[in-house]
């Protein structure tokens, strides 16, 4: 399924074809969530109409908790091969902290993630936003939608899979689709002059094949992301590099914060864990606790 809006659904069928869908009764009650950006489903044709018949299994599905107070999680998409997520080295300025919730929603989906640093072309230094994460063994791309800088590398991460641009509003998502398919003319906005936060541009996911063989799923921008009732392990794991230093603790059982003998704040003490990192796993960590899995 490519989008979806006013209860009509966009679909590419096998013939490479695009054709407009609608739901039929029974799938709607069956499935309480409807269906996702990157579902496979099962056509009934009936001259120019289409029905959608059935939803087929997912692989995979990106969820995140639902914002504000709403209890429950959203599902935002299906069947992704990767999520790619996207700040920007100015202009919004690179928020470690925000990065590092999208970064951990995608691992907590156990789908692999990629960084991108946009707009290089505005910061000869962005390289230094990067260590962080490439030290944690994240793949790290530096783009620049502007002059065409490390588009052909997206490209060739994005050939052949199905990915996800999510991060922040404003750090050029929709220009970095447009730069590597030409052709899908992406909404793109201004960044607010008084805020320095961008506006958003992309209303609701969005699912675009790409030339060279793949898809690209467009989402909206985010000020805000939760995560949803995870446990402690859960939130650790999310922070493969400090998972891994937290196999070396006096105890099995440490929240790496005041226990003796804490290999993860030696580390940052050591300068060899960036504390950005870590303050942004203490943070999820509480987050997470604090909030249980009370909207379940």
């Amino acid at each position: 399924m490519l989008n979806r809006g006013g209860g009509r659904y966009g679909v590419r069928t096998d013939d490479g074809g695009d054709r407009e869908a609608s739901l039929r009764g029974r799938v709607k009650q069956r499935e309480v969530r409807g269906v996702l950006v990157g579902d496979r489903v099962r056509l009934a044709l009936d001259g120019e109409d289409a029905t959608i018949e059935e939803i087929l299994p997912r692989r995979s599905v990106l969820q995140r908790r639902s914002p504000g107070q709403a209890r429950g999680t959203r599902q935002v998409a299906a069947n992704l091969d990767q999520v790619i997520v996207v700040g920007s080295a100015v202009d919004p300025a690179w928020d470690p902290a925000m990065i590092d919730r999208f970064v951990v929603v995608a691992e907590a989906n156990h789908l692999p993630v990629h960084l991108v640093v946009n707009k290089i072309d505005l910061d000869a230094g962005w390289t230094l936003l990067a260590i962080p994460y490439t030290h944690a063994g994240y793949d790290v791309l530096g783009t620049s939608a502007h002059d065409g800088s490390g588009i052909a590398d997206l490209l060739t991460l994005m050939r052949g899979h199905v990915s996800l641009f999510t991060g922040p509003t404003g750090v050029g998502k929709s220009s970095l689709g447009n730069a590597v398919e030409p052709g899908l003319a992406l909404r793109t906005g201004e960044v607010s002059t008084k805020s320095r936060a961008g506006r958003h541009t992309t209303v609701t996911a969005e699912m675009h094949a790409l030339t060279g063989g793949g898809f690209l799923v467009d989402t909206p921008g985010l000020r805000d992301i939760g995560l949803w009732g995870l446990s402690a392990p859960e939130v650790l794991g999310a922070f493969p590099e400090i998972a891994t230093l937290a196999q070396s603790c006096r105890f099995d059982d440490c929240r790496h914060d005041v226990e003796p003998r804490c290999a993860v704040r030696a580390a940052v003490d050591a300068g060899t864990l960036a504390r950005s990192r870590y303050t942004s796993f203490r943070r999820l960590l509480a987050e997470a606790l604090e909030a249980g899995r009370w909207w379940e």
